[in-house]
Parts: structure tokens; C-alpha cells; sequence
């Protein structure tokens, strides 16, 4: 009996100073404020609709991959997404753009969609290339439409 008790007396405590030790590595992954985390959020949001309109416009040979990409009454919604998400923002232009947008997409028509679409994209990179100058949000990009951030330099 005693054989048994001493190997897992020795394991709970082993068990215990490991979880100890985890626990107490933990860093706080990042520093940024909410209100910065909830933008940098938005302008992720921003770019993953523009990349679907993107791949819409874009296609794809398969048929029925090409209709899993959306319709023209999606794109719409996704003008609507944009075009809220820029007023939050205070993207002016990238807002007046997507409201275009969402009329074309109103249309129904892919050709009249793409040409709306490519002043609304020019707009948000531009308007996030502007974001990514302040030093609060890091450097920010939305490239092939995938949306990264790298955490600003902490001060010395």
C-alpha cells in the first residue's frame, strides 16, 4: 500500500508545480486599447469583402464553384457591409464609392458591378495605406485580400 501511495504523491505534485509554472509564463499578447482592436477589426471586415467581390468578379472555371462565389444581389449586400463599415471608419470616399457599388449590384449586372467595384477597391487600400502611417494600429495591409497587422514597435 505504501508502494502506491508514495509514485502518485510524487506525480500530483510534480503535476502541480508544472501547471504553476505554465501558468505564471503567460504574457499579455497585445497592448493595443479595445477601441484600436475594435478598428483594426472593421478594417479586417472591410477587406474580407472586398476580397469576396474580388474573387466574384474574378470567377472560376467550374461551375459550381463560380456559383458558390455569389450573385450580383450578394454583391450588393456586400456593397451595403462595406459601405457601413466605411462610415464607421470615416472613409468618406470609400462610402460613396459602395454606394454605387450597391446600385450596380441592384442592376444585376456582373459587368456593371465590376466597374463599380474597381474605385471601391482603389479606396479602401488607400484608406488603409493611411491607417497603417499612425503608429497606434502597427503596420496594417490588405493584400490579395488577406488582411495582416503587425504589432507596433513597443517605445524604449
Amino acid at each position: 500500500m505504501r508502494s502506491l501511495i508514495k509514485p502518485f504523491l510524487v506525480a500530483a505534485v510534480s503535476l502541480g508545480v508544472l501547471v504553476g509554472c505554465v501558468a505564471d509564463d503567460k504574457k499579455p499578447t497585445s497592448t493595443l486599447s479595445q477601441a484600436t482592436k475594435t478598428k483594426v477589426a472593421m478594417m479586417k471586415e472591410l477587406c474580407t469583402h472586398s476580397g469576396s467581390i474580388a474573387r466574384y468578379l474574378k470567377g472560376h472555371k467550374n461551375p459550381k464553384r463560380e456559383a458558390r462565389l455569389g450573385t450580383p444581389a450578394d454583391m450588393e449586400l456586400r456593397a451595403i457591409a462595406i459601405q457601413g463599415l466605411a462610415k464607421r471608419l470615416k472613409y468618406g470616399s470609400v462610402a460613396f464609392y459602395a454606394a454605387q457599388l450597391e446600385e450596380a449590384g441592384a442592376s444585376g449586372s456582373k459587368s456593371a458591378v465590376k466597374e463599380a467595384f474597381g474605385p471601391v477597391a482603389g479606396g479602401i487600400s488607400g484608406a488603409i495605406k493611411l491607417d497603417r502611417g499612425k503608429k497606434t494600429y502597427g503596420k496594417c495591409g490588405c493584400k490579395k485580400y488577406k488582411f495582416k497587422c503587425k504589432a507596433p514597435k513597443k517605445k524604449k
